[in-house]
């Protein structure tokens, strides 16, 4: 899907602030500090929204029975992952539609500027994990294994690879009353690989002056002087930077950077998240924390 880098940096911001923060539980800070890849791959999942408040409450009875086979703590990074995925659906989508007004269909232009730009702004351009400098290159050229393969035919052959195996992790079970209409609910749920690699590594090769002021700079997206993105990125440098205070600058972040203000959501929501855990709320209260069931996003 697009944005999948935008929602790989929500995640891992978010993740640094919940580890540093006094009030998240200690079961998120086991799950996230010891399962960030499984969180990062929910973090760019959809549909998290439908379950998580049931999963959260399933877990939570579970935890002190739990046992190293039952993966209960990557069940609940995954839902962590959601949770920051959709913190960054409800401040990003109404960015997209608003800036690329008429496109009919994503990936937007805006939604791969925004990749481009946290691609360079917080992964040094793949120097820094879970990236790498050939993610955003045209043709890889910078991998030896690029010089010695057809990379579009390779492309194109992990596509259907992955495609396959997509369809492998599911049960199909024909309606032999109306095979057509099995068929063709068959193909409407299919994994489409509608997004342009190439375009990516055209857009991070050579920026466009115009596009990048109407889509990172006029809407304001990310401003590194924002105190919850300073906490962020002295986080992911090693250590935080003692002069600001988590919930102040959480506070602060509500009339932000769009950046600031996924970030805010997404720390709002694990805050919520952990409190019902620790069942300091109700069911009831999570989900209008959760934003379940609002509109927007």
């Amino acid at each position: 899907m697009s944005e999948n880098i935008t929602h790989t940096a929500v995640t891992d911001d978010c993740t640094r602030l919940a580890l540093h923060s006094p009030e998240i539980c200690d079961a998120f800070k086991e799950c996230l500090g010891e399962h960030l890849e499984i969180a990062r791959l929910s973090g760019s999942t959809r549909g998290g929204d439908r379950s998580t408040a049931s999963l959260l409450a399933r877990f939570r009875d579970a935890w002190p029975n739990r046992t190293q086979g039952d993966m209960l703590p990557e069940k609940l990074a995954f839902v962590l992952g959601w949770l920051c995925h959709r913190a960054a659906d409800r401040q990003m989508k109404p960015i997209f539609r608003a800036t690329d007004a008429g496109d009919a269909a994503p990936p937007r232009d805006c939604s791969i500027h925004h990749d481009v730009f946290l691609f360079r702004e917080i992964y040094a351009g793949g120097e820094r994990e879970p990236y790498s400098p050939a993610t955003a290159e045209i043709g890889m050229q910078s991998l030896p294994a690029a010089q010695a393969l057809d990379v579009d035919q390779i492309e194109d052959l992990l596509r259907a690879i992955l495609q396959r195996a997509l369809i492998g992790l599911h049960t199909f079970i024909p309606d032999r009353d109306d095979v057509e209409g099995w068929m063709e609910r068959l193909f409407a749920m299919r994994q489409r690989f509608y997004i342009d690699i190439r375009y990516y590594a055209e857009v991070f090769a050579n920026p466009d002056a115009d596009k990048m002021k109407r889509f990172i700079h006029d809407v304001n997206f990310y401003d590194g002087a924002d105190a919850i993105i300073r906490l962020a990125r002295s986080l992911q440098h090693g250590s935080a930077d003692e002069t600001i205070d988590l919930a102040e600058a959480v506070e602060g972040a509500a009339s932000q950077s769009q950046y600031a203000q996924a970030l805010r959501k997404g720390h709002l929501y694990i805050q919520a998240a952990s409190d019902y855990f620790e069942r300091r709320l109700d069911e009831e209260t999570l989900r209008n924390r959760l934003d379940i069931g609002k509109p927007g996003g």
